[in-house]
């Protein structure tokens, strides 16, 4: 692509990408994207909306960055992308006085109207994510009508809040509302420090009716786990978040470990067919069929040692409970989760675990299954590498994701415990097959090398962009970034080669698949 022309002058002058080039750069941020490499998405995201700015997918794209690299005031200014993806923008109209009418104002920041109108904008694991900051509206002495998800009125009223509510899928009206907020931009609105975001966890509470009737039928001294594999179908959400049940047999296999599951909806006939469904306990029918969503769910959740669950709503229930909840992601998750390995901003007792190869569970499960039997056995050692289920990478693919996470524990990216932790499972893995290939050692070691240097040139490349020194130094940093990475590139490939070529069936045919098996 080449935007610098020369004129009939005989001087260079730099002219705006075409069409054609704008999407050429698009796919290029997407791309970056997708591997982790945001500073390099940013910018080239920022210079398409510089050249044109009702590129509404660079816009999305560039929301979706800035969270991940945890811009967060930018971030959300720019999540209001959101709405103009929607069929119709939100708007608030209220009578006036001579009978028309006009746009309620929104409230954006500052001091919060007296009256505020909060609308509901998206799915219900949304609304259960941030439905906890109506409290410090409440706390500022405002009142609060909330149209919101009618299934939900039971679960939001466990939250003991004031709040008038008013189901999103019926007509009606308020009086006296003096400003309106989507309720998403609420943390923006106040102002909130992300360090707090995780605060005033568990927010909702379960029925201790409901508690005790559904703990009588989970009488066991195993290990309960509550697992949730599907998420609804129908979301625009869903692109490959669910995962099939049949990926959950790992826990299964476990010792001393009892299922049970919490799952609705039409996943849930995956459960007939399931190679462990004498392994999984299934509630019924009954189960949160009273028309009111999570309220069986949350009862459930209190007499459970773990929640596993893919991204969906049930998630937020536990997380919300403050449950102790392992959360797996596919490889490109939702916006809310991040770029941090295993901790969330959102709930204290969640961790997640991350899909590494579009469509395959086996690694986060792995790793799931290895906390399972931790915590059984009470020992804070790492489980027997022979114990665990067994993970589908390529040897390059491996020597990368050692290397990665050397990088966070470098600069104490996410929680260290478990960044440490799946370091030496995934050293394990290595050094179990590798053995003593010295030529396959040097070249993890170069890849390792490789990782800290790029990591290095990006926290400098991000430290100027982030102070607007636009100059030739950062074009040196972006460019010194790109050789640092076609170097490692290379080092992958010829482990993969190396590997394949020197080692025997025996030693291939171990826990880590070899071969040339490249990440979706």
């Amino acid at each position: 692509m080449r935007l610098v022309e020369t004129s009939h002058a005989g001087t260079d002058m730099i002219r705006a990408p075409n069409a054609t080039e704008v999407s050429h750069l698009f796919a290029l941020a997407e791309h970056e994207i997708v591997k982790g490499r945001f500073t390099e998405a940013l910018i080239l995201l920022r210079f398409i909306r510089s050249i044109d700015p009702e590129h509404t997918d660079a816009a999305a794209r560039l929301a979706l960055t800035l969270f991940r690299r945890e811009q967060w005031n930018e971030a959300w200014d720019a999540f209001d992308i959101r709405f103009k993806l929607m069929a119709a923008q939100p708007a608030v109209k209220i009578r006036t006085a001579d009978g028309g009418s006009r746009e309620l104002p929104r409230w954006r920041g500052g001091e919060p109207p007296k009256n505020l109108l909060v609308m509901d904008e998206q799915g219900l694991g949304d609304t259960i994510q941030f439905m906890r900051y109506l409290r410090p509206l409440v706390d500022r002495g405002v009142e609060i009508n909330f149209v919101t998800h009618e299934i939900l009125f039971d679960l939001i009223r466990t939250m003991g809040l004031p709040v008038n509510l008013l189901p999103s899928n019926k007509p009606g009206s308020v009086n006296g509302a003096t400003g309106w907020t989507p309720l998403l931009h609420i943390p923006r609105a106040l102002g909130i420090d992300p360090k707090s975001y995780g605060d005033h966890v568990p927010y909702i509470s379960a029925d201790p009716a409901r508690v005790k009737s559904w703990a009588r039928k989970m009488v066991s001294k195993e290990f309960k786990v509550g697992i949730c594999w599907g998420g609804n179908r129908e979301s625009p959400a869903e692109k490959g978040r669910s995962a099939p049940l049949e990926a959950f047999a790992p826990l299964a296999a476990i010792p001393g470990v009892r299922l049970f599951s919490l799952q609705k909806g039409e996943p849930a006939q995956e459960i007939k067919t399931v190679s462990f469904r004498r392994e999984l306990y299934d509630f019924g029918d009954g189960f949160d069929a009273s028309g009111q969503a999570f309220l069986d769910t949350a009862a459930v959740m209190m007499s459970l040692d773990l929640i596993v669950t893919v991204d969906t709503s049930v998630a937020h229930v536990a997380g919300a409970l403050g449950r102790p909840v392992h959360i797996l992601l596919r490889v490109e998750p939702d916006w809310r989760w991040l770029a941090r390995e295993s901790d969330t901003v959102w709930y204290p007792t969640a961790r997640l675990f991350r899909q590494r190869i579009a469509g395959d569970w086996s690694e986060p499960m792995a790793l799931i299954a290895a906390d399972i039997i931790a915590r059984i056995s009470k020992v804070e050692r790492q489980p027997s590498i022979v114990d665990l289920p067994k993970v589908s990478l390529s040897f390059g693919e491996l020597a990368e994701q050692i290397a990665d996470l050397s990088v966070k524990v470098k600069f104490g990216d996410g929680s260290s415990r478990d960044v440490e932790f799946r370091q030496d499972y995934l050293k394990g893995e290595w050094y179990n097959i590798i053995k003593n290939n010295k030529l396959l050692s040097y070249l993890k070691v170069e890849i390792e090398q490789t990782a800290h240097q790029i990591a290095e040139a990006e926290r400098k490349l991000r430290a100027r962009e982030e102070a607007g020194n636009l100059d030739r130094e950062m074009l040196g940093l972006v460019r010194e970034i790109g050789s640092l990475k076609q170097k490692r590139e290379d080092r992958v490939r010829r482990v993969d080669a190396i590997a394949g070529a020197e080692l025997s069936p025996s030693e291939t045919a171990k826990p880590v698949r070899s071969g040339n098996k490249k990440k979706a």
